[in-house]
């Protein structure tokens, strides 16, 4: 018997969710699988993006080749099919991360649709799925969310009723406060200094076209990541003012298993994960795809947009709202793609303050300690009173 991850991710993660409920069938768009290896009577587990762990089946079918029509939306046509049975939705949905050691497929949930799994991570995972049925209400009925109840099972040093922001590390790590833009300057300083040392061996050796590839890399990493650290700075600097309506700011904030959300707001009127970009150019919508100068960019910057709000809610336990600042370009009205709105700098704060979210202190006030918890860090910056000239 073998035991398998079937992923559902992306923007139309939850209309194929209903799609495999509704028929038993899931589908896989991509060749990079090993959906071929199912047989029928093995196990999985299916993984909503965003969710966790919300559902187990029995595969009914080996993969077959959809033919006519098929109820399933992504952006390549579906290549292989497989037939479920007894799908069993879980209570609520179950955030688990995967040992290190053994086969670990936690990293490629967000990127892929399919994949092996141990015997040992599936019944850990169910055994959680029957631990939140039967422990976790109590502390849900003490209104803490289900992502901060975890962390309290896990460490006990979360306090259970959060009224205002925990100043103290959970783990045992101290908590550090990031500056925007940290990251992004100090990657691009350490990779010039890594390609000049390249030149300067390649010079001593007398490599001459080595030579010149090492000084154009130097360049470019100074160039790509100097503008992107500014960027990344002035929308912090604009954010800055949001502190006043009771929001508080997370700036360059590295996300376990998964990269960096270059800024997190969260406040009364939602939660919000901040992609900066420093491409210049004018940028428009045209269908599903975002074109910045008539082209698609060489990275799908709503993709990446979506994948950090996808980590983001597994931590809070509560939605997280995409956005696309472009600090230099021009960006053609208010451009909605693929649910991630784009703006320029400018409509940056006023986009956050029309929100129409509603979230309690309280609520807020446990997604700060959530987020500290789980990445480290202290808030950016706080709330604080409006700074009204008299």
């Amino acid at each position: 018997m073998g035991f398998w991850i079937a992923a559902f991710v992306g923007d139309d993660a939850y209309e194929n969710f209903e799609t495999t409920k509704d028929t038993g069938k899931f589908f896989v768009p991509s060749t990079r699988t090993p959906v071929k290896r199912i047989r029928p009577g093995d196990e999985v587990l299916l993984y909503l993006a965003g969710e966790g762990f919300a559902a187990r089946a029995e595969v009914a079918s080996g993969a077959f080749t959809p033919s006519g029509e098929t109820r399933w939306s992504s952006n390549k046509p579906p290549l292989f099919g497989v037939a479920l049975r007894d799908v069993r939705i879980f209570p609520q949905p179950v955030t688990y991360k995967f040992p290190k050691n053994g086969v670990n497929p936690a990293l490629g949930l967000h990127r892929y649709s399919f994949a092996g799994l141990s015997e040992d991570g599936f019944r850990d995972v169910l055994r959680r799925v029957e631990f939140d049925d039967a422990g976790m209400k109590g502390k849900q009925e003490a209104g803490l969310p289900r992502s901060v109840s975890r962390l309290v099972q896990k460490q006990e040093k979360l306090p259970e009723t959060v009224t205002q922001p925990a100043v103290k590390p959970v783990g045992t790590r101290p908590l550090e406060k990031r500056l925007a833009g940290q990251y992004a300057s100090r990657e691009g300083r350490k990779r010039a200094a890594l390609w000049t040392v390249a030149e300067m061996g390649a010079s001593a050796f007398g490599l001459r076209s080595v030579e010149h590839f090492a000084r154009g890399k130097a360049g470019e990493a100074e160039r790509t990541w100097t503008a992107g650290g500014k960027a990344e700075q002035d929308v912090g600097a604009a954010l800055d003012g949001i502190c006043e309506h009771g929001y508080y700011l997370f700036h360059d904030v590295k996300l376990p298993d998964f990269g960096n959300v270059d800024h997190v707001a969260l406040g009364p009127g939602g939660f919000f994960a901040i992609e900066t970009k420093s491409h210049r150019g004018r940028v428009e919508a045209r269908g599903r795809e975002l074109l910045l100068n008539g082209r698609p960019p060489v990275k799908d910057f709503v993709a990446q947009a979506w994948s950090g709000c996808y980590r983001l809610k597994e931590i809070l336990g509560s939605d997280v709202t995409p956005l696309l600042c472009f600090s230099e370009a021009f960006v053609e009205g208010r451009v909605f793609v693929r649910g991630v709105r784009a703006l320029p700098l400018g409509w940056l704060k006023g986009e956050i303050l029309r929100s129409e979210q509603s979230r309690e202190a309280r609520e807020v006030a446990t997604a700060v300690n959530a987020l500290g918890a789980a990445t480290g860090c202290y808030p950016s910056a706080v709330p604080r009173a409006s700074r009204k000239v008299t």
